[in-house]
Order: C-alpha cells, then structure tokens, then sequence
C-alpha cells in the first residue's frame, strides 16, 4: 500500500469540513499549542509537566522549585509558535535569515549551559541565539560511538545547501508534502547548525512546512516508547535508511488530522493528560479494592468534611478562577446544602466567600439531618463586551452516597443574573472517591485547574459566537 493513501484521505476528510467554526478551531488550536510545548521541550529533558506547562502558559504560574531555564525555554517556544502561525499563509520564504530570527525567539536572551570539555571537565558554554554554532556538539550514542555533525566552519556551506534544495523542491516538486517536511527535519538536525535548540527547531521547521501545504500542527510525544521510536527512527536515516523516521512522521501527522477531524465535527478532542493517569490510577486503587470502602456517609463524617476537604477546595478554586473577575462588572457567590428527602434547598448569595462557607459549615452541622448535596457557586454578571454581553455561573457540587462522593461541575449563562439551582443533577462528575480518613492526597489545584479550563472555554465560545454574528 501507499505510505500516503490513508495520509491523503484524513486530508481530504479535513479539507472538507474546512472551514471550521471559530470556537472549534480555537479549541484544538489551543490544545494543540499546550502539547507542542509541552512535548517538544519535554524531548529534550525539560522538567515541567503538562499541568505546570499549561499554567505557565494560560495563568502566568511559575512551578515551584523547577530551573528558571526551564520556564524561559517554554515561554520562547510558545512566542517561536505563535510566531510561526502568523507567518503560516504569508509570502515570505524560508530562509536562513528567517531561521536564525526564529532561533533568537525561542532561545530569547543570551546565556549560558552546562557543557564538558574536550576532556570531560565540566564547564558553561554561552549561547547566544540566533547565531549558528561556535563550537563542536557531536554526540556519543546508546552504543558509544560518536555521531558527527557538521563543525561550526561546515555550518553555514550546508545551511545554505539545505535552503537551496527546499527552495528547488518548493519549485519543482518531487516529494510528497509530508515526505518534504520530514526530509527537511532530518537534513536539519544532521547539521545541527546551533549550540542549542536544534531538536525544538527542527520540529518548529517542520511544522511550519506541514502547515503552508494545509496539514494542521503535529506533535511528537515526549513520553519514552515515543521518544525512543523518534530517536532511533532518526539514527536509522542517519545509517542511510529513511523509511522508518518517514513512517514515524507519517503516523503523527494522522494522528493530528484525526485530531483536527474530530473538532470540526464538533466531537471530544480530550485525550488522558497525567492527571487523568493518576486518577484512573486512584480510582483503581481505591474504587476497586472492598476492603479499602471503611466509611459510610453519617453525620460524624457530615460534621466534619467541611473543614476536611470542602473548605479547601472551594478556597483553592476561589483563588484560580479570579482571573475572569477582570472580564466582568460583578461578581457573587452562592452556596447551600440539599437534604437528604427535602424538596427544595437551602441556598444563599454573598458577595464575600466566607459568608457562602459559613452557611455550608452550617448547613452540615444541623443536627440530625443528612446531607444529600453540598453546592456551591461563583456567578459573574455583565461581561465587558459591547456587542453581547452576558452572565455566567460556575456551579460545583459536592454529592454523597453510601460509601463515596463525587465532585461534580457544570457551567451556565445566566438569565436576568439569577441562576436557576433545579439543574445540579444534570452537572458532569469530573471525580469521585470512598470517604477517606486524610484529603491530603487529592490535588485540589489541578482539579480546580481543569474547572478554570471550563469557565475559560465558555467565554472564549461566547466571544467567537459574537464575533462571528452580524455586527
């Protein structure tokens, strides 16, 4: 079979669904932005996870305790991406001068590295980007042979021989426009033309030619069975065998084609970040071992969950969702209990957080009566936008059965500013548990994280919606 029939299909698939909605193709283009950061620093032993990657990038939050480099390199590969987007559909051609531009955005200041010497004592070797390299980095493989690349007095011969013939093959095509894109990241980091960067760079590369030819953003995961695939994949078209780093490339790209498919048709575009890892995880752990179920839900353990998780959590979200106060006029909180054979609930609205957790600490400590549902929400009126304006509530609930509860979140436009509480059942359980003697091992700030996310969507799709709308 063709190495490009099913390549070519999913393109044509995509081609025609094009052009997408504005709030779809936001959404993939975001997430696909988030692992292509995440992923390609990642590769190269960056140590922030996905979660600190999303954080730096959507909220500013700097990952306590991780190398200061390690922050300025994804940030640069952020502006290095956004740059290349914007350069995508323009007539301008690709270049050394444009290469070399692109490295001093993603390395951004001058600095410095560890290194060894020729004789293995360490030192710092200074980067300076946007110039190619001035000294050797060879490196020695799995196997302890050294792999040249070329020296610092060859570099400039060969970047120059390498833009030439992706000029003549832009010209006068013979490669399929994926084969290209690969070639041309092999042929790059053959050269190794710069002191650092060259693998992030090659990747940039590539997808900025997968991109003119219409093929969306491809990620190549940083987690070991894909790295190591990547890496031997490029040492097979080292040794003059092509094929398989071809291959490679050709999987990714269907895969983020599949991706881009799923959005337009509007569909889940999700796939199990680390956090789902480590819940799915938990969850097998705890859920599907029953000599782990110790509790039941009483009004003992009614008393004092509160302070033991509730109180916590609703802090933690309050904190990370005060970032949208700035889009609003106002900004109000509500919170109550549901009882346990009771018709309607018990719900009131502050302005101030802690009269919202007093009434809920309150609520639990009624005396004997059980609780069914503890409920809290954060409601923001008058969105600062001219043209459509509107009002929303991020509602998360608390729900307690038997032997476990659930956390569940759901997010609604407001009419006439009041939020309408008969709808709690309908709100989507994003995490659930057996009641525990310790919390501590929940993590409330990336549970909260994902809520954000889902506020942070909403109003990105009500701005695309007004946007888009007649004026």
């Amino acid at each position: 079979m063709n190495l490009f029939t099913t390549l070519d299909r999913l393109k044509a698939d995509l081609d025609a669904l094009r052009p997408l909605a504005p709030e779809q193709e936001q959404r993939v283009l975001q997430k696909f932005r988030l692992d292509w950061n995440y992923n390609s620093n990642a590769i190269e032993g960056n140590s922030l996870t996905l979660g600190e990657t999303r954080s730096l990038l959507l909220h500013g939050l700097t990952a306590e305790g991780k190398p200061l480099r390690d922050h300025l390199d994804i940030k640069g590969h952020n502006e290095a991406i956004l740059g290349l987007e914007e350069v995508v559909h323009d007539d301008r051609p690709l270049t050394e001068q444009f290469i070399r531009e692109m490295h001093q955005v993603l390395l951004g200041e001058e600095h410095y590295k560890p290194a060894h010497t020729a004789s293995g004592q360490p030192t710092r070797q200074r980067i300076v980007p946007g110039q190619y390299k001035s000294s050797t980095n060879n490196v020695v493989t799995a196997t302890g042979e050294t792999f040249y690349f070329a020296s610092p007095e060859e570099t400039p011969a060969r970047m120059h021989d390498l833009l030439t013939w992706y000029r003549q093959e832009t010209e006068a095509p013979t490669l399929h426009p994926v084969a290209l894109a690969a070639e041309f990241h092999h042929r790059f980091v053959s050269i190794h033309p710069f002191d650092d960067g060259n693998g992030r760079m090659s990747r940039l590369l590539m997808n900025l030619i997968l991109m003119r030819h219409g093929y969306p953003i491809t990620v190549i995961k940083a987690d070991e069975p894909t790295r190591n695939r990547y890496l031997a994949a490029l040492s097979a078209a080292d040794a003059g065998d092509p094929e398989p780093f071809l291959r490679f490339i050709i999987e990714n790209v269907e895969a983020s084609l599949q991706l881009m498919i799923r959005a337009a048709k509007g569909e889940s575009i999700e796939e199990p970040s680390d956090l789902d890892k480590k819940l799915a995880l938990l969850k097998k752990q705890v859920l599907t071992n029953e000599d782990t179920i110790e509790k039941s839900w009483n009004m003992d353990l009614q008393v004092s969950f509160f302070d033991a998780l509730i109180d916590r959590l609703i802090s933690d979200l309050t904190t990370q969702t005060s970032r949208f106060d700035a889009f609003f006029l106002e900004k109000f909180f509500s919170g109550g209990v549901f009882y346990v054979g009771a018709k309607l609930p018990v719900i009131k609205e502050f302005s101030m957080i802690s009269n919202v957790k007093e009434t809920i600490k309150r609520g639990l400590n009624k005396s004997a009566v059980l609780a069914d549902t503890v409920t809290f929400s954060i409601a923001w009126t008058g969105f600062r936008q001219r043209r459509k304006s509107f009002d929303l509530r991020l509602l998360i609930d608390f729900l307690f059965a038997e032997h476990e509860f659930g956390i569940a979140v759901s997010i609604d436009e407001l009419l006439d500013g009041k939020p309408a509480y008969s709808d709690h059942d309908k709100a989507l359980v994003f995490f659930d548990s057996i009641y525990l003697n310790d919390y501590a091992s929940i993590d409330y700030y990336d549970l909260n994280y994902q809520f954000a996310n889902k506020v942070y969507d909403f109003i990105a799709a009500k701005v695309a919606e007004a946007d888009s709308s007649p004026s």
